[in-house]
């Protein structure tokens, strides 16, 4: 049976208080780094130079700034007293964008004592803060300004949707206020504070193939198509939330899929994105999970032959809280340590009447659906297949579904995984793991650490397969998994995968600032509130060690493990906020010479494998067989 490891809570997003949470969690790591004088390359003069110019670019902003705080004030003398605190609101954001902004200058020029971890103008990392400062200048500001300028000269009619930008304004200058800060103490030797020109780059760019899905107008307007269907879901569950009695919450529900059907959802999507809760969260991204949208979903996806579900009880002893801060205590949890791994439960799995592998649903068990365009000859029962020609599979691939760690299941992600299975001709295991809150860290890693080890021990007892090559798979949050679950492998002296698939993989979670997670200020589809939601669930465990721990943070795996891992292939987009991560990762795979590749699409998002839906981007096949010649390359290497 499954334990909750953690306390059973559902975090809330008001105030941020869960990324300021996260980014303090995040600050321990930053405060145990070098505080060495980190120069950029160049002589000390030119340094100095860009600094200083960077001090009145500063100013500039600042003073772009004031220019808002006016704009409002004006608009706040228009409107009644009852929305007041919006206004308020707003102003104290802008004024603490103002104050984040003097103090980075106040470092720079050397003044009074620093707030931040840069105790000299020589620390602060002045690439990552001008990045942020470019995209406040060229486009956040200007945006906010003529939005402002806007409703004055059309204050009557523009009011409510003035008040909503406003809303959805202030929580994005928290987000901006937090990264802004942060910005200054990143790495100077990081990837994306490192000239373009730079050997880590150059060696990048050889292993990174750039592909466009065709025409930007045309694959903007067949993504906004698909992802308005995700705004609608979000402004149904915004309004209907606001309901307790459960008959006025399904009434509320049934009035809005008609109303949003005809109006555009966009702005009350956002509105409720930017002041989201983790229930409301949950509630969009399982949207899919319901029955009548699995239903409908279902009709677009291609027949096979075998797909169905088992489930198991554990196999190993389990990763637990207290065994991961014990391996950290004592300096062993980033090694490898080989120790032995104690089999549990081996009466129930060796039973040859075994009553765990059953088509019922059994919630204490984990569970994990086979996926097979051939018969996988279950010795125990006849009910996978009447067929009596068998096939016996060497090859077999273990899928890990991405949801943020709070959401989605194997089900929801057969989209693509059904055409894996068919077009690679090799029975797929995808393992529906414990979802955050109610199960935080470690239990979903420890899921597929489970379902892992009995796949490689009795999987053979009960299906036609003898593994001598597996590929683990992941996407988003899955990919994550997959990550952590081959550095656990490699770890404990367990059999390695014999390669490594990872979709826009989610591998740092503590929210140190690189360029692309400014998307996450606008995206339909990963907001920055979704951002932390997903992490403050998944890391809600008070006993876990969000800065340090490279099991749930992969991008921390030391480079001993590292150096074990098997060929890897990535993927993701350029406007996906963790687009970032796939570059740092395969820039660490590098370092320690290891097979890498990856691909980038132009002008895609977050979460694209499953976009190839009922009324969804057709283009994403192109992604979707990629994504199968990578896993056969990873197939065709290990046979090598």
């Amino acid at each position: 049976m499954r334990q909750v490891q953690g306390m059973n809570r559902v975090p809330s997003v008001e105030n941020y208080d869960l990324f300021n949470k996260i980014y303090q969690k995040s600050k321990l790591a930053k405060a145990q780094q070098s505080s060495q004088d980190l120069l950029y390359d160049g002589d000390q003069y030119r340094i100095q130079q860009s600094q200083q110019m960077l001090v009145e670019y500063l100013k500039d902003l600042n003073e772009m700034i004031e220019d808002v705080v006016r704009l409002v004030d004006q608009l706040h003398s228009l409107n009644e007293l009852e929305v007041n605190n919006l206004f308020q609101h707003l102003k104290k954001q802008l004024r603490n964008l103002k104050q984040v902004i003097s103090s980075i200058m106040d470092v720079m020029l050397g003044k009074g004592k620093s707030p931040f971890q840069a105790q000299k103008p020589s620390h602060v990392n002045i690439v990552m803060v001008n990045t942020i400062r470019t995209y406040l200048v060229e486009v956040y500001i200007p945006n906010l300004l003529e939005t402002a300028k806007y409703a004055l000269d059309n204050f009557e009619g523009y009011k409510g949707t003035f008040l909503k930008d406003m809303k959805i304004a202030s929580t994005q200058l928290i987000m901006i206020n937090l990264i802004f800060g942060a910005s200054v103490d990143i790495d100077k030797n990081s990837l994306f504070s490192l000239d373009k020109n730079h050997k880590d780059w150059k060696e990048l760019y050889l292993i990174c193939e750039r592909k466009s899905l065709g025409d930007v107008e045309r694959i903007n307007q067949s993504f906004d198509n698909f992802a308005n269907t995700i705004l609608i879901g979000h402004a149904i569950m915004g309004k209907s939330s606001k309901f307790k009695n459960e008959i006025l919450k399904k009434l509320q529900l049934a009035i809005n899929s008609i109303y949003y059907q005809i109006f555009d959802a966009k702005k009350e999507a956002f509105t409720n994105m930017s002041q989201m809760k983790a229930q409301n969260a949950i509630e969009v991204m399982n949207m899919i999970e319901t029955p009548a949208i699995k239903k409908i979903m279902a009709m677009a996806y291609p027949k096979i032959k075998v797909n169905c579900k088992i489930y198991i009880d554990p196999v190993v002893t389990p990763i637990s809280i207290q065994w991961v801060n014990s391996q950290l205590k004592n300096g062993q949890l980033n090694k490898i340590t080989t120790q032995q791994i104690k089999l549990i439960n081996e009466e129930l799995h060796l039973d040859p009447n075994a009553k765990f592998i059953l088509h019922k649903f059994d919630p204490q068990k984990l569970r994990i659906r086979i996926l097979c365009n051939s018969s996988i000859d279950d010795t125990s029962s006849s009910w996978f297949s009447n067929s009596q020609q068998h096939i016996l599979h060497d090859t077999i691939l273990v899928h890990i579904h991405g949801g943020g760690f709070i959401a989605h299941s194997s089900s929801s992600h057969q989209s693509y995984t059904r055409e894996w299975a068919i077009k690679l001709g090799i029975p797929i295991f995808s393992i529906d793991y414990s979802l955050a809150p109610k199960y935080p860290y470690p239990q979903g890693l420890d899921d597929v650490w489970q379902a892992y080890n009995w796949i490689l021990i009795y999987c053979y007892k009960h299906f036609d397969i003898q593994p001598k090559r597996i590929i683990v798979a992941g996407d988003s949050a899955g990919g994550n998994l997959a990550c952590a679950l081959t550095g656990l492998a490699i770890k404990m002296g367990q059999r390695v995968p014999d390669g490594l698939f990872m979709a826009y993989p989610a591998l740092d979670l503590r929210f140190n600032f690189t360029p692309s997670y400014l998307h996450a200020l606008t995206d339909k589809i990963i907001s920055h509130t979704i951002l932390g939601i997903c992490v403050e669930s998944y890391a809600s465990n008070p006993l876990t060690q969000l800065s340090s721990d490279p099991f749930i943070n992969p991008m921390l795996l030391s480079d001993e493990i590292l150096a074990k891992f098997p060929p890897t292939r990535l993927m993701c987009g350029t406007k996906d906020p963790l687009h970032d991560n796939t570059w740092a990762f395969a820039s660490r795979l590098l370092k320690v010479k290891k097979n890498v590749q990856f691909i980038i699409y132009e002008q895609i998002c977050h979460g694209f494998l499953c976009y190839k839906t009922i009324k969804g981007m057709q283009e994403i096949q192109v992604c979707i067989d990629d994504a199968i010649k990578y896993i056969q390359e990873l197939i065709n290497l290990s046979k090598s």
